[in-house]
């Protein structure tokens, strides 16, 4: 049961992220660290590209959570914290090779 919440709480976060993606850079709403809000372009991809593995995430920890059929909360909070940890790391990981690709400047200037 409690894979099956987080996952979901997961994939709806990810599912209103994608529907109702953050205009600007702010603080509030959004993939926010330091690189994602350095640009918009960077933070635009960001937050798409997060939303997607937050709902492949939330589905995989519902599946395990299925499959396991134990109340482990202890190991759903694992399984969600290892989530949320990919996720930054792949999403950063992105957000770097967009950096580099345009040679470390973001600005399209020369």
């Amino acid at each position: 049961m409690a894979g099956l919440i987080s996952g979901g709480l997961m994939v709806i976060a990810g599912i209103l992220i994608k529907l109702f993606p953050p205009k600007s850079i702010n603080s509030v709403y959004g993939y926010r660290t330091r690189r994602s809000m350095s640009d918009q372009r960077l933070w635009n991809e960001a937050n798409r590209y997060s939303a997607s593995l937050m709902i492949m995430s939330g589905l995989v920890i519902a599946a395990l959570g299925l499959l396991l059929r134990a109340n482990l909360i202890i190991l759903q909070l694992i399984l969600l914290l290892a989530a949320c940890v990919i996720t930054f790391m792949l999403t950063e990981k992105r957000l770097k090779n967009m950096t580099h690709s345009q040679g470390g400047d973001m600005s399209g200037r020369s």
